[in-house]
């Protein structure tokens, strides 16, 4: 059964940020399996299974895992870290207790090469392919010594031929944990990075669906799918959205003097200024050539004509163009209110209508239907 602390106690155990209470839950855990580790050390103690002093010595290195990593981590002192959660240290240090606990406790020195192995195993979860495989190498370096100088300086307790097989065991299962992990390490890596691909390929696929690759607008497709959605939305909540079909005047006139390259720039910077002048609530799409699709959610016509008289006044302005005045365009525009219960294709023909009078009395205007 799983313990729930209350989130004032939480707070104070692991802080705010989401990923340093990971960190500090996991360095809990570890320091929970040290704590055990004290624990049994000192009954050995008591039971004269090993030295008292060499045990209280134990207990005492092994204070950096009790409580060390934790007050580091809960400091933030472990933020400028390339790892801040430690753990490479932390297994470093795991493996150095061990390795000081196959002196402390002869009896059972052959079960402390499982934990270390278990140690290396579980760096395959946390650690790159190079530093685990560095860690299996530190590991059998360091219990090899301890091997070595406990079998020359005390081999009554540390029979060498004993000595000898453990350090065999270690050389040869050491090792090929250690390459397993970072084998598992690196298969790891290669699906983060194969998973990062696919989202970034997954935007680009979506982009390509939803975008107009000339304007950056979204295109005539997704616009539609907007539109049904806001038109459910209405439904429900009331406040029926504005179209407005919007063409820019006398466009083929720029793609015949000046080239289909003015063009598309006539349409970049219209797309441009038009986003700028809608509001945030408002949709702007590329409806197709020269002619742009304007939703405008909960909103009236006299106050559509707003943006629209704002976008105007933005086009007229020389620096809109950017030196290039050979380019300045004006717009004829045809705005409708969507009625309730009507469909897409009935509010878009009336929108039409009216953009159809806006360029047949003139152009640079806007008629509501």
């Amino acid at each position: 059964m799983q313990i729930s602390l209350p989130h004032q106690t939480q707070d104070w155990l692991f802080g705010s940020d989401p990923k340093q209470r990971i960190r500090l839950r996991r360095t809990l855990g570890a320091s929970g399996i040290y704590l055990l580790a004290a624990i049994g050390q000192w009954w050995s103690a008591e039971l004269e299974l090993a030295q008292p002093q060499l045990a209280h010595a134990l207990i005492l290195c092994l204070a950096p895992g009790l409580c060390g990593f934790y007050l580091l981590m809960r400091s933030g002192l472990n933020q400028p870290f390339a790892d801040p959660a430690l753990t490479l240290q932390q297994m470093v240090f795991a493996i150095v207790a061990m390795a000081a606990a196959y002196v402390i406790n002869p009896p059972v020195r052959g079960m402390l090469l499982m934990i270390v192995a278990l140690v290396l195993m579980y760096a395959a979860f946390m650690l790159s392919p190079r530093a685990s495989r560095a860690l299996g190498f530190f590991a059998v370096t360091l219990l090899g010594l301890v091997m070595l100088a406990m079998a020359t300086y005390a081999p009554q307790v540390f029979d060498p031929t004993i000595e000898a097989i453990h350090f065999v065991f270690a050389a040869v299962i050491l090792p090929v944990v250690s390459m397993l992990a970072g084998d598992l390490s690196a298969m790891r890596t290669r699906l983060k990075e194969q998973k990062a691909e696919l989202q970034d390929a997954l935007a680009r696929i979506h982009k390509l669906a939803t975008r107009d690759d000339l304007t950056g607008l979204i295109n005539r497709r997704h616009m539609e799918e907007l539109a049904t959605l806001e038109q459910r939305r209405a439904q429900r909540n009331g406040g029926l959205p504005c179209l407005c079909l919007v063409d820019i005047d006398h466009f083929k006139r720029i793609n015949d003097v000046h080239g289909h390259a003015a063009g598309d720039e006539v349409l970049r910077l219209f797309a441009r200024h038009a986003s700028a002048s809608m509001r945030e609530t408002d949709v702007l799409a590329r409806w197709g050539g020269e002619e742009f699709l304007v939703m405008l959610p909960d909103t009236r016509p006299e106050e559509a004509r707003t943006g629209f008289e704002r976008l105007k006044r933005v086009l007229s302005r020389d620096e809109a163009w950017g030196g290039r005045l050979h380019l300045r365009v004006s717009f004829s525009a045809g705005l409708t209110a969507w009625r309730p219960g009507e469909t897409l294709r009935d509010a878009l023909a009336r929108a039409d209508h009216a953009l159809y009078e806006a360029k047949a009395s003139g152009r640079d205007r806007l008629v509501e239907r």
